[in-house]
């Protein structure tokens, strides 16, 4: 694809100067600091982005959210430069004056309010209004730097709610909801960030300035720019981070981590992340509609196998949507376990047996247990799903994989397209009770490409679901999501696999890279070369 269009004449004319400057790897190295990324990016429009690394670039690098979070994961002020919290009814923001949009308009309530109501919207499908806004109600202007939130609910850790970006109103008013999501302004995005996308060559690279406008009390403008190069193989990003043809290597696999730690010209960065994996069954599919079935095939999977095999020490296996590093994950819950003996005990009482001798379980009718397991095509994937085979084989289910470009693979899990999947879900924010509600509750069942991918429909985690997000004390909050990780055991409505760690590594000629559980890019607007 072309760089992408940007409609002024006077940033394109910056796009083709940065591609000059920055036309090989060699001359990068002294003119910006390059980050490696295993793919391309979808697209930086904060309503309808939600691949991990966008949203990051989103957060931290081209927008400014209303809010942030600290070194201690508190709230601290961004675009909005103060709010007064009226009880548990509404919210009131007071903006920040000097944050612009790119093209120079400066950004008002009139955008927070315009992103509020397309989120909310039906036909946007935006992951913003499903995690994160589930519990606001209505959103209001009350002067052009002034906004008033009202809840539909009661409801705990309501400050969460407004960790994202708003919207540039004056560019996306005339696009229609439902067309967002394609919309050209997704890959020549103008934001209010530190830095400003100047180009995009697809699946080659994309350049970034610092945004001269940037106000000095949110950090000011970046020391200068940043590209991120498209490098799809582990091996030649690795020789790229220690020849520093790349300063940055993200994500870095498992595989790699003795090697980086072995070289004294990198640093590993390693952290407890906000990146589960799971097995995800799609319900209206038969056998996955049956919790017997589902049950009996995590029974049958050995995930400590998985972690110690291919995860490098880097994992720790999964119960839920809640971390292990979580004041709320319920600690006197174990996992469950692997058992083949108990897997083949649900499988008979659902009618599944080996009826012909030749391995592989069938029903009543005669239809054989087979399924296609769907994945994005990356080593670590790729290698989870082939264990996974093998596993499941021995326990009578006939798995055919099927691993593709990790696009086609998004694109068939939003449209309900698989039988089962083998994916991540990134905790949105640190409020607990989005994840739930996105991924697991009845209403969201039948929303055309919501996040409850596997049309989950279930009264008893709705139950929970509802109650934990309207908890405000926390011994009711550790209760309540107690039992809903209890039911999740049982009911098996997708099976969690592992949190995998995040891994990076940087180089010896940047500085500023520091990483934790708000993201690997959360101090990209201070990465520099060592002068």
């Amino acid at each position: 694809m072309d760089l992408a269009a940007l409609s002024r004449i006077g940033r394109a004319a910056g796009a083709v100067a940065a591609f000059a400057v920055a036309a090989c790897g060699g001359a990068e190295r002294g003119a910006a600091v390059v980050a490696g990324m295993r793919w391309d990016f979808t697209g930086f429009n904060p309503l309808t982005t939600t691949d991990q690394y966008g949203v990051e670039v989103i957060n931290f690098a081209l927008y400014t959210p209303l809010v942030q979070y600290d070194d201690t994961l508190g709230i601290r002020p961004a675009l909005a430069a103060s709010w007064d919290a009226w009880g548990d009814t509404a919210i009131v923001f007071r903006l920040r004056r000097d944050v612009l949009w790119h093209d120079g308009r400066p950004v008002t309530a009139g955008d927070v309010v315009f992103t509020f109501e397309r989120a909310k919207a039906p036909e946007t499908a935006s992951l913003l209004g499903q995690a994160f806004l589930a519990d606001v109600a209505h959103a209001e202007a009350i002067d052009s730097f002034t906004v008033r939130f009202r809840y539909a609910r009661p409801h705990a850790q309501a400050l969460e709610d407004f960790w994202w970006a708003p919207a540039p109103r004056h560019l996306l008013a005339d696009i229609p909801p439902a067309d967002l999501r394609n919309a050209s302004f997704n890959r020549a995005p103008v934001g209010s960030g530190p830095y400003r996308l100047v180009a995009w060559q697809a699946n080659d690279r994309l350049v970034f300035e610092p945004n001269p406008a940037y106000p000095a009390a949110l950090g000011g403008p970046p020391a200068g720019r940043l590209v991120f190069r498209i490098v799809p193989e582990a091996s030649t990003m690795l020789t790229e981070l220690i020849t520093g043809g790349v300063h940055v290597d993200l994500p870095v696999p498992p595989d790699q981590v003795e090697r980086i730690r072995a070289e004294p010209r990198l640093t590993l960065h390693a952290f407890p992340g906000r990146t589960v994996y799971y097995l995800g069954w799609n319900h209206a599919r038969p056998p996955f509609g049956d919790a017997r079935v589902r049950r009996a095939l995590a029974l049958a999977i050995d995930r400590q196998q998985v972690i110690d095999g291919l995860l490098a020490g880097q994992g720790e296996i999964a119960l839920s949507t809640i971390p292990p590093w979580h004041p709320l994950h319920p600690r006197d819950i174990a996992p469950l376990p692997f058992s083949l003996e108990e897997s083949d005990r649900l499988l008979r009482a659902a009618g599944w047996q080996d009826r012909d001798g030749d391995g592989i379980r069938e029903n009543e009718q005669g239809r054989p247990l087979r399924f296609t397991l769907l994945a994005a095509d990356d080593p670590l994937r790729r290698s989870v799903v082939e264990v996974l085979e093998r596993q499941l084989r021995r326990a009578g289910a006939l798995v055919e994989i099927r691993v593709t470009e990790f696009q086609t693979m998004l694109a068939q899990h939003r449209g309900r397209d698989f039988d089962a999947v083998f994916t991540n879900w990134i905790l949105d924010n640190f409020r607990v009770a989005s994840a739930p509600f996105a991924l697991f509750h009845s209403s969201q069942a039948d929303v055309e490409r919501s996040a409850n991918r596997s049309s989950v429909r279930n009264a008893a985690l709705d139950h929970w679901i509802e109650e934990g997000g309207a908890a405000t004390d926390p011994v009711r909050q550790r209760e309540v999501w107690r039992e809903f990780t209890r039911l999740l055991q049982d009911e098996q409505p997708v099976t969690f696999m592992f949190w995998l760690n995040e891994l990076a590594a940087s180089g010896e000629a940047v500085e500023g890279v520091v990483m934790d559980p708000r993201g690997e890019l959360h101090a990209i607007a201070r990465w520099r070369l060592r002068q």
